[in-house]
């Protein structure tokens, strides 16, 4: 099997198939001798899912919790129905201005939210969706309170018919337009990089991801999606109460996305139907709703925690003639295809009196290296001694306090972690860094740092050609290179440890990097695996990568580096050749003590 057959069985496409069925049952439907309250019940899918999809979106791949979809909902309903009945707006129009309006409020929310996560995000956009549930009850003189808007214009789209054609065609080509979007967003580097941002803000800001503007967007864009859902709601009936934006109704959602299974395709359209089933079933019990929905989504959580579409995709994996993977025989075949000759060249690195203290502790005290360009430089010393957080202040994690540092000749020392990522500056991590949620070859390309642009990557991912196909040949032949080509398609929580240390530095050679910080790559080795990644190091090396070691294998130090700096209480001790500082009086006193050193 050549590359490219390997590159293209390995990239995902739009389904296509399903995307035309989606289309020919919406335009099919009101032609169907179906009950209206069906037709009826599809409407309200369309638009309930749209605001599904937003909140699976923002959840399941940002990692953002919302508790407030309903006020953006609200927004979007107002917005249009306001604009629609006061300023005579078409209602195409006025539903582009409702989805406008929830997109600039989740920005501002969005952005003053950046600094909470987890529980403390949930709360603070609960308080939003309140605050804007008690403005559409007590500003009576717009939104008309508790009695409403009525007289809501309808869409119409040039047709008749009794089960409301027009606005089934509208509501469901906004959903299938949605979905096709969701779909990329999934597949394409945007979805890699929101899990990145889930899983670890600190590893996706050393890739260059700018973690807070990546949330901020997506926020945004997932409130966009409630309010459109809240502006067709609005033309649906022809009339918007306040009672319709409480907080069951964010509940509700919540409770969609995740009986659905967050951060899949198919999962709010299957959480949206049976959200819609449980509201028929419960229809005469509304008081015991919220015990109801509570108990169902519980019980999914502890017996089926990916949902609905987990379990489909099980039964879709016990189905015969799924798709064969890759093998290890096929994989072989991308030796030598692209070649890591001159991909890049290696900068100097130049550390000037740098401090950093913590509390008035101080851990690096004026420390002053100068590391070679194409050098494999190590950091070494007593535990304590200052080496991770000047490892830290060179990735641009911490800020020192005072000094500068230098990236051949030009001062990065107010530079964020991303921009020096950007720069050429890749790193990996003592305790490992690795996205859970995507496959060995995906993650080696978060490694390529620069994002294409995305309509000419969605118009191949729609094509099904060529889509990432560069990205996938790069990524594949870097892990080749490290021997570990077979394992493209594994996941990192199924590789052994020693397979996940090379598949960190695969992405860290996807970076193209200029200078790379190791840090402790032999850490919890064996002998064996502890010579494979030397040898790596010095292939490296030989690349013309500079490299900054922190280590405390000796042995592997002073094989594998060309010059040597020495920490001990914050303060360097040393800098030379692993020759001169092996025999040099202050490093043995810093690792065995005076009186061993002396004895």
């Amino acid at each position: 099997m050549s590359v490219e057959n390997i590159v293209s069985e390995m990239a995902p496409r739009a389904p296509l198939r399903y995307y035309a069925a989606g289309l020919l049952l919406i335009l099919a439907l009101p032609w169907l001798p179906v009950n209206p309250f069906v037709v009826y019940l599809a409407q309200t899918f369309a638009y309930t899912a749209i605001a599904v999809i937003g909140l699976n979106l923002l959840l399941g791949l940002s990692g953002q919790m919302s508790l407030g979809q309903a006020g953006f909902y609200a927004l979007g309903a107002y917005g249009s129905a306001l604009v629609a009945l006061k300023l005579d707006w078409p209602v195409p129009v006025a539903i582009a201005f409702g989805t406008m309006v929830a997109i600039v409020v989740g920005a501002l929310v969005g952005i003053f939210a950046l600094r909470t996560r987890g529980l403390y995000l949930a709360m603070a956009t609960m308080v939003v969706g309140f605050v804007i549930e008690i403005i559409a009850q007590r500003w009576v003189g717009v939104t008309g309170g508790s009695m409403g808007l009525t007289a809501i214009p309808q869409i119409d789209l040039g047709v008749s018919n009794p089960v409301s054609m027009g606005f089934l065609y509208f509501a469901g080509i906004c959903l299938l337009v949605v979905q096709i979007g969701a779909d990329y967003i999934n597949d394409s580097f945007v979805g890699r990089r929101l899990r990145a941002v889930r899983e670890s803000e600190t590893f996706a800001a050393s890739v260059g991801i700018r973690v807070a503007w990546w949330r901020a967007v997506t926020f945004a864009g997932c409130a966009g999606l409630a309010g459109l859902g809240g502006a067709l709601f609005a033309h649906q009936s022809g009339y918007v109460g306040s009672d319709a934006f409480s907080i069951r109704l964010s509940i509700s959602l919540l409770i969609a996305a995740v009986i659905g299974g967050l951060g899949t395709r198919t999962g709010p359209l299957l959480g949206t139907l049976i959200l819609l089933g449980m509201f028929e079933l419960i229809a005469g019990i509304e008081d015991y709703g919220l015990l109801i929905h509570g108990g169902i989504l519980l019980g999914v959580l502890v017996a089926f925690p990916k949902g609905a579409a987990g379990i489909l995709a099980i039964v879709r994996r016990c189905l015969p003639g799924r798709a064969r993977q890759p093998s290890a025989g096929t994989l072989s075949a991308l030796k030598d295809s692209v070649s890591l000759q001159g991909r890049t060249q290696g900068a100097q690195l130049s550390i000037l009196e740098v401090s950093k203290s913590y509390s008035g502790v101080l851990a690096v005290d004026k420390v002053s290296i100068e590391v070679k360009a194409g050098d494999v430089h190590g950091l070494i010393g007593p535990n304590g001694a200052g080496k991770s957080t000047l490892i830290n202040i060179i990735a641009g994690v911490y800020r020192c306090d005072a000094g500068t540092v230098q990236l051949d000749g030009q001062d990065i020392t107010a530079l964020t972690t991303p921009d020096r990522a950007r720069r050429g500056l890749a790193r990996t991590f003592q305790n490992l860094q690795l996205i859970e949620a995507v496959n060995a070859l995906q993650n080696v390309q978060f490694g390529f740092v620069e994002a294409p642009a995305v309509m000419g990557d969605f118009a191949q991912w729609w094509r099904g050609t060529r889509f990432e196909e560069r990205e996938r040949s790069e990524a594949l032949a870097i892990m080749d290179f490290l021997g570990i080509a077979d394992l493209a398609q594994r996941f990192p929580g199924e590789l052994s440890y020693g397979h996940r240390k090379l598949l960190e530095l695969a992405r860290a050679i996807a970076q193209r990097p200029r200078i790379m910080l190791l840090d402790e790559p032999i850490a919890g080795l064996n002998a064996q695996e502890a010579r494979e990644i030397g040898s790596v190091v010095k292939r490296l090396r030989a690349l013309g990568i500079t490299i900054i070691v922190v280590e405390h294998n000796m042995e592997f130090v002073m094989s594998t580096c060309d010059a040597i700096s020495v920490l001990d209480y914050g303060q360097l001790i040393v800098t030379g050749t692993p020759e001169l500082v092996q025999k040099d009086a202050r490093v043995l006193d810093a690792y065995l003590g005076k009186s061993e050193a002396t004895a």
